[in-house]
Protein backbone atom coordinates (compact mmCIF):
# COMPACT_ATOMS: atom_id res chain seq x y z
CA UNK A 1 0.00 0.00 0.00
CA UNK A 2 0.91 3.25 -1.07
CA UNK A 3 2.54 5.62 2.04
CA UNK A 4 -0.42 8.48 0.99
CA UNK A 5 -2.79 6.08 0.56
CA UNK A 6 -1.91 4.40 4.44
CA UNK A 7 -2.09 8.47 5.46
CA UNK A 8 -5.26 8.76 4.03
CA UNK A 9 -6.75 5.92 5.61
CA UNK A 10 -5.18 7.06 9.19
CA UNK A 11 -6.51 10.66 8.76
CA UNK A 12 -10.07 9.11 8.32
CA UNK A 13 -9.79 6.68 11.17
CA UNK A 14 -8.89 9.52 13.42
CA UNK A 15 -11.35 12.16 12.55
CA UNK A 16 -14.35 9.67 12.30
CA UNK A 17 -15.95 10.63 15.81
CA UNK A 18 -17.59 6.90 16.23
CA UNK A 19 -14.44 4.87 15.35
CA UNK A 20 -13.10 3.09 18.20
CA UNK A 21 -9.94 5.32 18.03
CA UNK A 22 -12.46 7.59 19.87
CA UNK A 23 -15.29 5.65 21.36
CA UNK A 24 -11.84 3.00 22.92
CA UNK A 25 -8.55 4.10 22.74
CA UNK A 26 -9.20 8.13 23.51
CA UNK A 27 -12.72 8.26 25.43
CA UNK A 28 -13.00 4.71 26.52
CA UNK A 29 -13.22 4.42 30.77
CA UNK A 30 -13.42 1.14 30.69
CA UNK A 31 -10.00 0.47 28.86
CA UNK A 32 -8.11 3.28 31.42
CA UNK A 33 -9.99 1.54 34.46
CA UNK A 34 -8.81 -1.62 32.79
CA UNK A 35 -5.04 -1.15 33.26
CA UNK A 36 -5.29 -0.80 36.87
CA UNK A 37 -8.07 -3.98 37.18
CA UNK A 38 -6.01 -6.57 34.73
CA UNK A 39 -2.82 -5.66 36.85
CA UNK A 40 -4.15 -6.19 40.43
CA UNK A 41 -6.47 -8.84 39.40
CA UNK A 42 -3.12 -10.52 37.99
CA UNK A 43 -1.53 -10.80 41.40
CA UNK A 44 -4.59 -12.49 42.66
CA UNK A 45 -4.48 -15.47 39.68
CA UNK A 46 -0.87 -15.89 40.58
CA UNK A 47 -1.59 -15.84 44.40
CA UNK A 48 -4.33 -18.19 43.61
CA UNK A 49 -2.46 -21.01 41.39
CA UNK A 50 0.62 -21.04 43.74
CA UNK A 51 -1.08 -21.23 46.79
CA UNK A 52 -3.51 -24.32 44.73
CA UNK A 53 -6.53 -22.66 45.93
CA UNK A 54 -7.48 -21.10 41.86
CA UNK A 55 -10.07 -23.98 41.40
CA UNK A 56 -10.79 -26.01 38.07
CA UNK A 57 -13.33 -23.88 36.30
CA UNK A 58 -12.93 -20.02 34.76
CA UNK A 59 -16.17 -19.41 36.32
CA UNK A 60 -15.32 -18.05 40.21
CA UNK A 61 -11.82 -17.52 39.61
CA UNK A 62 -9.67 -14.94 39.61
CA UNK A 63 -9.01 -14.77 36.36
CA UNK A 64 -12.36 -14.41 35.05
CA UNK A 65 -12.38 -10.96 37.15
CA UNK A 66 -9.67 -10.07 34.67
CA UNK A 67 -11.17 -11.32 31.86
CA UNK A 68 -14.23 -9.39 32.48
CA UNK A 69 -12.65 -6.58 32.29
CA UNK A 70 -11.26 -7.40 28.69
CA UNK A 71 -14.54 -8.24 27.52
CA UNK A 72 -16.56 -5.23 28.84
CA UNK A 73 -14.70 -3.12 26.76
CA UNK A 74 -17.53 -4.09 23.71
CA UNK A 75 -16.12 -1.95 21.12
CA UNK A 76 -12.64 -4.25 21.08
CA UNK A 77 -13.12 -7.16 23.20
CA UNK A 78 -17.10 -8.32 22.91
CA UNK A 79 -16.93 -12.03 23.23
CA UNK A 80 -12.79 -11.61 24.51
CA UNK A 81 -13.54 -13.81 27.27
CA UNK A 82 -14.81 -17.29 25.57
CA UNK A 83 -11.24 -18.18 24.62
CA UNK A 84 -11.00 -18.78 28.62
CA UNK A 85 -13.96 -20.73 29.04
CA UNK A 86 -13.27 -24.09 30.51
CA UNK A 87 -15.30 -26.81 27.73
CA UNK A 88 -14.80 -30.17 28.92
CA UNK A 89 -15.49 -32.22 26.36
CA UNK A 90 -12.61 -30.40 24.19
CA UNK A 91 -10.44 -29.99 27.50
CA UNK A 92 -9.67 -26.42 26.11
CA UNK A 93 -7.87 -24.20 27.45
CA UNK A 94 -6.06 -27.20 29.55
CA UNK A 95 -5.12 -25.14 32.28
CA UNK A 96 -7.98 -26.22 34.86
CA UNK A 97 -7.59 -29.66 35.63
CA UNK A 98 -3.67 -30.32 34.45
CA UNK A 99 -2.10 -28.80 37.65
CA UNK A 100 1.28 -28.80 35.97
CA UNK A 101 -0.03 -26.85 33.09
CA UNK A 102 -1.93 -24.34 35.35
CA UNK A 103 1.48 -23.49 37.45
CA UNK A 104 3.17 -23.22 34.25
CA UNK A 105 0.73 -20.45 32.92
CA UNK A 106 1.42 -18.86 36.38
CA UNK A 107 5.03 -18.75 36.11
CA UNK A 108 4.07 -17.51 32.50
CA UNK A 109 1.72 -14.48 34.07
CA UNK A 110 4.00 -13.99 37.12
CA UNK A 111 7.35 -13.49 34.55
CA UNK A 112 5.54 -11.33 32.09
CA UNK A 113 3.99 -9.14 34.85
CA UNK A 114 7.47 -8.56 36.34
CA UNK A 115 8.96 -8.38 33.16
CA UNK A 116 10.95 -5.00 32.42
CA UNK A 117 12.20 -5.40 28.39
CA UNK A 118 10.41 -6.88 25.28
CA UNK A 119 13.84 -9.33 25.26
CA UNK A 120 12.56 -10.89 28.46
CA UNK A 121 8.25 -11.43 27.38
CA UNK A 122 9.08 -12.96 23.82
CA UNK A 123 11.37 -15.75 25.90
CA UNK A 124 8.16 -16.35 28.16
CA UNK A 125 6.02 -16.80 25.24
CA UNK A 126 8.02 -18.80 23.26
CA UNK A 127 8.63 -21.36 26.77
CA UNK A 128 4.63 -21.49 27.13
CA UNK A 129 4.34 -22.16 23.49
CA UNK A 130 7.02 -24.74 23.36
CA UNK A 131 4.66 -26.97 26.37
CA UNK A 132 2.01 -26.72 23.91
CA UNK A 133 -0.94 -26.22 26.36
CA UNK A 134 -4.08 -27.25 24.40
CA UNK A 135 -6.23 -24.02 23.76
CA UNK A 136 -4.00 -22.00 25.21
CA UNK A 137 -3.13 -19.38 22.32
CA UNK A 138 -2.60 -16.20 21.69
CA UNK A 139 -5.74 -14.82 22.86
CA UNK A 140 -3.30 -14.42 26.10
CA UNK A 141 -1.71 -11.39 24.27
CA UNK A 142 -4.90 -9.17 25.68
CA UNK A 143 -3.35 -9.49 28.93
CA UNK A 144 -0.24 -9.13 28.02
CA UNK A 145 -1.38 -5.53 26.04
CA UNK A 146 -2.84 -4.10 29.37
CA UNK A 147 0.55 -4.97 30.94
CA UNK A 148 3.00 -3.59 28.36
CA UNK A 149 0.64 -1.67 26.06
CA UNK A 150 3.71 -0.32 24.33
CA UNK A 151 5.04 -3.65 23.74
CA UNK A 152 2.77 -6.20 22.36
CA UNK A 153 -1.00 -5.40 20.69
CA UNK A 154 -4.20 -7.14 21.77
CA UNK A 155 -5.23 -9.62 19.71
CA UNK A 156 -8.57 -11.12 18.31
CA UNK A 157 -9.95 -12.28 14.73
CA UNK A 158 -10.42 -8.99 13.39
CA UNK A 159 -7.02 -7.48 14.44
CA UNK A 160 -6.22 -10.52 12.37
CA UNK A 161 -8.47 -10.22 9.53
CA UNK A 162 -7.20 -6.26 9.25
CA UNK A 163 -4.13 -6.87 10.15
CA UNK A 164 -3.87 -9.80 6.70
CA UNK A 165 -6.10 -7.39 4.39
CA UNK A 166 -3.85 -4.17 5.23
CA UNK A 167 -0.84 -5.76 4.55
CA UNK A 168 -1.42 -8.28 2.53
CA UNK A 169 -0.42 -11.25 4.71
CA UNK A 170 -1.66 -14.79 6.05
CA UNK A 171 -1.40 -14.79 9.53
CA UNK A 172 -3.38 -17.54 11.07
CA UNK A 173 -5.41 -17.62 14.42
CA UNK A 174 -4.12 -19.62 17.49
CA UNK A 175 -0.40 -19.23 16.75
CA UNK A 176 1.96 -17.44 18.58
CA UNK A 177 4.11 -17.77 16.34
CA UNK A 178 2.00 -16.03 14.24
CA UNK A 179 1.64 -13.60 16.55
CA UNK A 180 4.85 -12.43 17.33
CA UNK A 181 5.08 -11.81 13.03
CA UNK A 182 1.90 -10.03 13.26
CA UNK A 183 3.54 -8.17 16.04
CA UNK A 184 6.90 -6.88 13.90
CA UNK A 185 4.48 -5.77 11.66
CA UNK A 186 2.34 -3.36 13.82
CA UNK A 187 5.60 -2.32 15.09
CA UNK A 188 7.11 -1.27 11.94
CA UNK A 189 3.98 0.60 11.10
CA UNK A 190 3.18 2.15 14.55
CA UNK A 191 6.96 3.48 13.94
CA UNK A 192 6.51 4.96 10.32
CA UNK A 193 3.69 6.74 11.15
CA UNK A 194 4.03 7.33 14.87
CA UNK A 195 2.82 10.87 14.48
CA UNK A 196 -0.76 9.82 13.18
CA UNK A 197 -1.04 6.96 16.13
CA UNK A 198 0.09 6.13 19.20
CA UNK A 199 3.42 4.87 21.15
CA UNK A 200 0.55 2.55 22.87
CA UNK A 201 -0.25 -0.03 20.23
CA UNK A 202 -4.05 0.07 20.75
CA UNK A 203 -4.80 3.35 18.34
CA UNK A 204 -3.39 0.46 15.59
CA UNK A 205 -5.18 -2.23 16.61
CA UNK A 206 -8.22 -0.18 16.94
CA UNK A 207 -7.30 0.42 12.87
CA UNK A 208 -6.67 -3.01 12.33
CA UNK A 209 -9.97 -4.12 13.61
CA UNK A 210 -12.31 -1.57 11.77
CA UNK A 211 -10.93 -2.66 8.87
CA UNK A 212 -10.93 -6.25 9.55
CA UNK A 213 -14.80 -5.82 10.87
CA UNK A 214 -15.24 -4.14 7.42
CA UNK A 215 -15.93 -0.85 9.15
CA UNK A 216 -13.43 0.94 7.02
CA UNK A 217 -13.47 -0.54 3.73
CA UNK A 218 -10.28 -0.26 1.75
CA UNK A 219 -9.03 -2.16 -1.66
CA UNK A 220 -8.01 -5.16 -0.06
CA UNK A 221 -11.08 -6.00 1.77
CA UNK A 222 -13.70 -4.33 -0.05
CA UNK A 223 -14.90 -7.50 -2.09
CA UNK A 224 -15.16 -9.07 1.47
CA UNK A 225 -17.35 -6.07 2.64
CA UNK A 226 -19.75 -6.83 -0.55
CA UNK A 227 -20.29 -10.36 0.29
CA UNK A 228 -21.14 -9.98 3.85
CA UNK A 229 -23.14 -7.13 2.97
CA UNK A 230 -24.84 -8.81 0.42
CA UNK A 231 -25.32 -12.27 2.86
CA UNK A 232 -26.99 -9.90 5.46
CA UNK A 233 -29.54 -7.89 2.99
CA UNK A 234 -30.09 -10.53 0.31
CA UNK A 235 -32.02 -8.98 -2.85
Amino acid sequence: MEIIEFQKILHDFRNDPESVYHTWFLNGEDRLKAFRTIKNGLNDVIRDIENRTFGNDFKGSSLEIVVTAISEQKQMFEGAAHAFFWKPKLRIPDIYENEANQLAFGRFLKACSQATTEKQIIEEILKLDRLQIKGLGPAVANILYFLHPTLFPPFNTAIVNGFNSLFNKKIKLGSWTAYLEMREGILEANEEFRSLLSKDLGAIAGLLFEIGTGRIVIAENAEKVIEAEATCFPT
